[in-house]
C-alpha cells in the first residue's frame, strides 16, 4: 500500500496534467502540504480551518493581482 507521500505525489501529478490552471495547482499543493504538518498533531477544528482559509486567501490574492 502506498504510504501518505506517494498517494500525494500521485494526486500532484494527476492535477498538473489535467489542470491548466496554475492556481487550482497551488491550491492543492499547499492543501496537501498542510495535510502532511498536521498529521500526527492533534489541532482543534477551529486551527485547521483557519489555516485553510489563509491558504485560499492567499492564492485567491494572487488572482486578482
Amino acid at each position: 500500500m502506498a504510504d501518505g507521500l506517494e498517494i500525494n505525489h500521485l494526486i500532484m501529478e494527476t492535477i498538473r496534467e489535467r489542470s491548466p490552471n496554475e492556481s487550482v495547482v497551488q491550491l492543492v499543493l499547499e492543501s496537501l502540504q498542510y495535510e502532511l504538518d498536521i498529521w500526527n498533531r492533534y489541532l482543534p477544528w477551529s486551527d485547521i480551518s483557519g489555516q485553510y482559509e489563509l491558504i485560499v486567501d492567499k492564492i485567491a490574492k494572487g488572482l486578482l493581482d
